[in-house]
């Protein structure tokens, strides 16, 4: 199952493609034109994120694939974009264009976004760019306020002698102040507050974005929708007719372990497996999937879910 924040980043993605196109490509002026499918490009258990069509300003035609990383990848990035690169370029015939984007300040380090050898008039190639939030300077987008990179800002750069606290205060305003339509300001600061637990303590995002609204998480309950729909289509597939609701139950507990999972080590985490296995009531799976932000620690949550 992916990984929450990135579920979160493709939701952004797909939301604010022209703004992560300007990000992908150096500022130039990306024409998008549409999104591809890619759940049907599946190499060993895992898909390509996100490919869209994309018009660079000199007219030409493109796939810009984009792969997000919350954490380093356990197999190297080049061999996965290889395999990717090949069922793109053999499917649509059109160059293609691919960036790496991590979340986590400590991830993509290592990674060159290069590859090559050449001998005896053989010769192979594969580069993509690389591109880490932490290298990337905030201030400068909160100044622009493109909505979709604005809830990745506490991800990036702060400015020098200014405290996270401050910084992550700066992003939450940054927010409230630009021009998004009201009813998106809610789903705008709560996927802001998703990508602030990967650095920052619930009780510093509390300080920050109004409790009612970390409290209702509206992105998460879209995504814990979809986990619901996608559990009940694998156990169709599979031939278990358990139900609607024993359904909902497996995606609701996988979305507690994956999301758990991100924060706290996840060995540890699925200690609880049996114990979540045991809720029959599908609710209070929902309120455990919603509290699991806020747990400063894999201890108050096992503690939560004793209660």
């Amino acid at each position: 199952m992916a990984q929450p924040y990135d579920s979160v980043s493709k939701y952004v993605i797909l939301e604010y493609p022209e703004a992560i196109a300007k990000l992908a490509f150096g500022d130039q002026n990306v024409e998008i034109e549409g999104s591809l499918a890619t759940e049907q490009f599946t190499v060993k258990a895992s898909h390509i994120d996100i490919a869209l069509k994309v018009r660079l300003p000199d007219g030409t035609r493109g796939i810009l694939h984009i792969e997000v990383q919350t954490c380093d990848s356990r197999e190297p990035m080049l061999y996965r974009i290889a395999s990717y690169h090949g069922h793109l370029f053999r499917e649509h015939k059109m160059p293609i264009y691919c960036c790496v984007i991590y979340l986590d300040p400590n991830a993509g380090r290592t990674d060159p976004g290069y590859y090559a050898c050449e001998v005896n008039g053989y010769k192979y190639v594969i580069q993509y760019k690389v591109i880490r939030l932490i290298e990337i300077d905030g201030q400068a987008i909160l100044e622009a306020q493109p909505p979709g990179l604005l809830t990745l800002t506490p991800l990036m750069k702060r400015p020098k002698r200014m405290d996270a606290n401050r910084w992550l205060g700066e992003c939450v305003k940054a927010i409230k102040t630009a021009d998004v339509a009201p009813e998106d300001l809610p789903n705008l600061l709560s996927i802001l507050g998703i990508f602030s637990s990967l650095v920052y303590d619930p009780e510093q995002i509390r300080q920050h974005i109004p409790e009612g609204i970390m409290h209702e998480f509206p992105i998460i309950q879209q995504f814990v929708e979809e986990a619901e729909t996608k559990g009940l289509q694998r156990g169709i597939e599979r031939g278990i007719e358990q139900g609607i609701e024993q359904g909902e139950r497996k995606a609701t507990i996988e979305s507690i372990l994956a999301f758990l999972g991100t924060r706290f080590h996840p060995n540890a985490v699925q200690i609880l497996r049996p114990n979540l296995e045991t809720i029959d009531d599908l609710p209070r799976l929902k309120e455990l999937l919603l509290a699991a932000p806020y747990a400063e620690n894999f201890e108050e949550f096992a503690q939560t879910l004793h209660e």
